[in-house]
Parts: structure tokens; C-alpha cells; sequence
């Protein structure tokens, strides 16, 4: 071999160490997607940091939190953030931390506002006080586009952002000011529009793992066969999380600085079907009752988003059919209740 291709293959094998351990950091590590995230980051050889909130539950994150490296903050103070950040020096940030209940978000405005735009807004602002270039994913949602016309079906990401709920607004100025400190200091921040998702660990306050944990329930006894809901009518593009963590770590290798992408099947359903479904894979009886209270002050009738964008800049694509999805969900409530 000789001196030149020696040197070549340094070059190679440092680039290679370098990729490998990678700082990666998570906000909202121990939430729903954010820990479905952590255990696929852990299988690519980084060092995978953590944020939590003081106190906050780590079931989600139990059988991996040693291989973790977690530290509570309060992303909403800046000094605490700032000095946390500076520590840690990672080479990616995927932004998951958020109050994301739309429903939550009408009775918990300020709340919503305070701890979504100001979390961003401080992320953003750290890095681009830093001497070192830091990929950031911030995380948006389906929400920020409100209420759309039928021709603006399915949405792409040049549709403008017309929220009608505090979380939608909340969301929209967070895509906002990525692209700001983008266009003005150059932080490399790729915005992710993702469409609704759910599956195993999602809380309740959402509509599937709602009827998913009413229906554990019902099985084992610990409530009457009546399920409560709330509006049927209304129809969304539903993806799997893990689908959408594909997404995600897709977009931080390939995605863009400055891009927007949505993330979504490019599917509506029905929420009244999404409810058939999950009701055929119990063998119990159970009504259907309408419940006002779960009502919203405003609701948006359809939302289907079109992925052309992602699929044609780094490849990505649904690919667990939503009743496997339901089917996933609805027997991580029943191993909860303990129904075998």
C-alpha cells in the first residue's frame, strides 16, 4: 500500500470513528415517540443524551435508562438550558419536548404557548451562540396548517399556516422561527410536519390510545362495556410512530437546512372507522356513547397530508398498515390491565 493510499484510509477511518460516536441529544426523551426514538438511536453506536422534566415518569424509557445519559432541565429556563447544552456539546438535537395535546391546549393556553415557543426559541438561540454546527429536527405538527379547502387536499408544505388551536399556533411559530434562524444565522435546523401518529405508549388524551385503554378496561371488568367518545366524524391522516422515528432519523441524515417536510400516509380515516377497527379486535360487547365533554371549542374536519417531498428527498415511506398499529396499541393497554 502505498503512502497516498495509507493516508486515504486514515482519513476514512477517522471519519468513520467520528460518525460513530456522535453526540445525539433528545428533548422529551422519556415521552411517547421520543422514547420509541432512544431505542433506535441506541442501536447506531452514539452516545444517546437525554432531557427530562424534574420528576417526570421513565416508564417509557425503564428497560434502556442505563444506556442512556439523562439529565433533568426545565427547557423553558434559558441559563439551565444553556449551561446543560454547552455540557453535552452534541452533534444532533432531535426537539420532541412539547405540551402536544391539541384538546389540553384550548383549556391550558398560556401553559402551551410558554413551554412550546419558549423551549424553540431558546434551543435555537443557544446554538447559534455555539462554535460548532449543530443539526437540530424540529418537530411541528399537521396542526399549524388549520382548517384547509377541499382543493388544498392533500396538503403539501407550501399551504399556508392558518392554526385554529393554541397548539396549532404554538407549533406554527416554532416552524417559524427554525426557518428564521435558519434564513438569518445559518442554524441548521430541517422542520418536520408530522401528521397524526400513534401506537404502543402513547398516553391517554388521545384519541386512539383513549379507545385503546376504555376497551383494556371494559375486558377485564374495571368498567361497563360503554365507550365514551367524542366526535366521529372528523377524518386524519394516521401513521405509525415508528414509521414517523424512520422519518425522523431519515431526515437528520438527508433532509435539508431551512426545509420543511411533511410527515404523513397521505391516507384519512375516519375516526368512526378507526373505532370499528379497534372495537373488531375485542371479542367483548361495547356501546358506543357520546360524550359532550370531549367535545373541542374548534375542530378541523380533514387533515391529509401530501409526503411526496420526503419521499423524494431521502426515500422515506409509511410502511406498518394501520391496523397492525391499532392492533400494537391496543394490546399495550391490554398488557397494562393485565389482559392475556
Amino acid at each position: 500500500m502505498g503512502e497516498g493510499e495509507w493516508n486515504t484510509l486514515k482519513r476514512f477511518c477517522a471519519f468513520a470513528i467520528i460518525e460513530i460516536h456522535m453526540k445525539v441529544l433528545i428533548t422529551g426523551i422519556a415521552g411517547f415517540v421520543g422514547s420509541h426514538l432512544a431505542e433506535r438511536l441506541l442501536k447506531t453506536g452514539n452516545e444517546i443524551f437525554g432531557i427530562c422534566l424534574p420528576g417526570e415518569s421513565l416508564e417509557n424509557i425503564s428497560k434502556i435508562r442505563r444506556s442512556l445519559r439523562l439529565s433533568e432541565c426545565d427547557i423553558t429556563r434559558f441559563d439551565q438550558l444553556s449551561r446543560l447544552i454547552k455540557r453535552i456539546n452534541p452533534d444532533q438535537i432531535y426537539h420532541l419536548a412539547a405540551l402536544s395535546s391539541v384538546g389540553k391546549s384550548f383549556s391550558h393556553p398560556l401553559d402551551t404557548i410558554k413551554t412550546n415557543i419558549r423551549g424553540t426559541l431558546y434551543l435555537l438561540e443557544i446554538l447559534r451562540n455555539l462554535n460548532k454546527r449543530v443539526k437540530i429536527l424540529v418537530v411541528g405538527s399537521s396542526d399549524m396548517y388549520g382548517k384547509v379547502l377541499p382543493k388544498e387536499i392533500p396538503i403539501t408544505e407550501k399551504k399556508p399556516l392558518l392554526p385554529i388551536s393554541p397548539y396549532g399556533v404554538s407549533k406554527a411559530t416554532c416552524d417559524l422561527l427554525a426557518y428564521q434562524y435558519f434564513a438569518s444565522y445559518r442554524v441548521y435546523a430541517i422542520r418536520a410536519r408530522a401528521f397524526n401518529h400513534t401506537g404502543p405508549r402513547q398516553r391517554t388524551g388521545f384519541v386512539i390510545p383513549d379507545f385503546a385503554s376504555q376497551i383494556a378496561k371494559i375486558e377485564v371488568g374495571q368498567m361497563p362495556p360503554v365507550l365514551k367518545v367524542g366526535n366521529l366524524s372528523s377524518k386524519r391522516d394516521i401513521s405509525d410512530v415508528r414509521d414517523v422515528v424512520t422519518a425522523y432519523l431519515s431526515l437528520m441524515g438527508k433532509g435539508k437546512a431551512g426545509e420543511a417536510y411533511n410527515i404523513c400516509s397521505r391516507e384519512a380515516y375516519s375516526i368512526k372507522n378507526v373505532l370499528k377497527i379497534l372495537l373488531s379486535l375485542s371479542k367483548k360487547k361495547i356501546k358506543v356513547k357520546l360524550d359532550e365533554k370531549k367535545s373541542r371549542p374548534a375542530e378541523i374536519p380533514i387533515l391529509m397530508g401530501d409526503n411526496s417531498k420526503i419521499r423524494k428527498a431521502v426515500g422515506w415511506k409509511p410502511k406498518i398498515p394501520l391496523k397492525k398499529t391499532l392492533e400494537d396499541t391496543l394490546n399495550f393497554w391490554r398488557e397494562k390491565y393485565k389482559v392475556f
